[in-house]
């Protein structure tokens, strides 16, 4: 693995922060960030359900490195697509 400069933070560090959105509180601890062509997608377990989320600038709105949190905020209607029964 290629050494880190000092402050280097990568979309894969987020793997175990809290991850919370501002319309609808806390989703859960990210199990994993898996890397694709196109993007990071962070994965957690939302009310017993897999959930998978892009992490982007356009959806996070700060991240606290300290406490492990990672605040976002998610196109309305994301979640829902996982949710339908």
């Amino acid at each position: 693995m290629p050494e880190r400069e000092e402050g280097e933070f990568f979309y894969t560090d987020f793997k175990g922060y809290l991850a919370i959105d501002e319309t609808l509180g806390e989703l859960g601890e990210i199990l994993e960030v898996n890397e694709y062509p196109q993007q990071f997608i962070a994965t957690v377990i939302y009310k017993e359900t897999e959930i998978l989320f892009p992490l982007n600038e356009d959806f996070i709105v700060e991240y606290d490195e300290n406490e492990k949190i990672l605040t976002l905020d998610l196109p309305e209607g994301l979640l829902d697509i996982y949710l339908e029964n």
